[in-house]
């Protein structure tokens, strides 16, 4: 789906000025949606989103308009720019032809995106690309942890649920402590497979 149509069903879904529910045309909003896409993208913060949507639609309407009138629509379009984004990434890692080592650099930068992001959701969809990766590429051992294995307390279940299985297929058994206090602290989530995983390859790999 593309950025406009994001955008779009999002502010539709709002419809600030009432004017869809009094049976406006379906395309109401669409200028306003659409120079709102045109200023933003999923790196941009919910709070700076919310502060275009409201300059847009105060140009347009002619009233004053608080960026906090706009916060839960701005995060909604965040959340549905990211899931396109990493989304896209994720088949990229699945299905693309690209070079595994243009993957990795990929999957590298995204990782590094984990320092600034907040948002658990978004976080999810980071650790969902960083899983398929080494799903289908051969390559966890190329990838640069450290932003993941530093910080892993500040992810919540969701995200941390994937990064067992990215540790263990590394062969990396600096890995396996942390692996052990993920399980340690979020006892749904299953590490027995991920250890034994972790000590396979790391035997494969001496």
């Amino acid at each position: 789906m593309s950025k406009f149509s994001q955008v779009k069903r999002q502010i539709d879904l709002l419809d600030p000025e009432n004017l869809l529910a009094s049976h406006a045309p379906q395309d109401e909003y669409d200028a306003e949606s659409r120079k709102i896409s045109e200023q933003i993208s999923h790196f941009d913060s919910p709070a700076q989103i919310a502060a275009v949507i409201a300059a847009v639609m105060q140009n347009a309407f002619g009233k004053p308009e608080s960026p906090a009138r706009f916060s839960e629509t701005a995060l909604a379009v965040r959340r549905a720019l990211a899931y396109e984004y990493y989304g896209q990434i994720a088949d990229l890692f699945e299905y693309g032809n690209a070079r595994t080592e243009v993957c990795v650099q990929t999957a590298n930068e995204i990782i590094r995106q984990t320092l600034n992001e907040t948002d658990p959701d978004v976080l999810e969809n980071i650790f969902h690309a960083l899983d398929t990766l080494i799903a289908y590429r051969n390559c966890a051992d190329q990838l640069e942890l450290l932003p993941l294995t530093e910080n892993w307390q500040r992810f919540d279940s969701a995200s941390l649920e994937y990064l067992p299985a990215i540790l263990a297929e590394t062969g990396d058994l600096r890995y396996l402590d942390l692996i052990r206090q993920i399980g340690g602290r979020f006892p749904q989530i299953e590490t027995a497979e991920e250890i034994a995983l972790l000590q396979k390859r790391a035997a494969q790999r001496s």
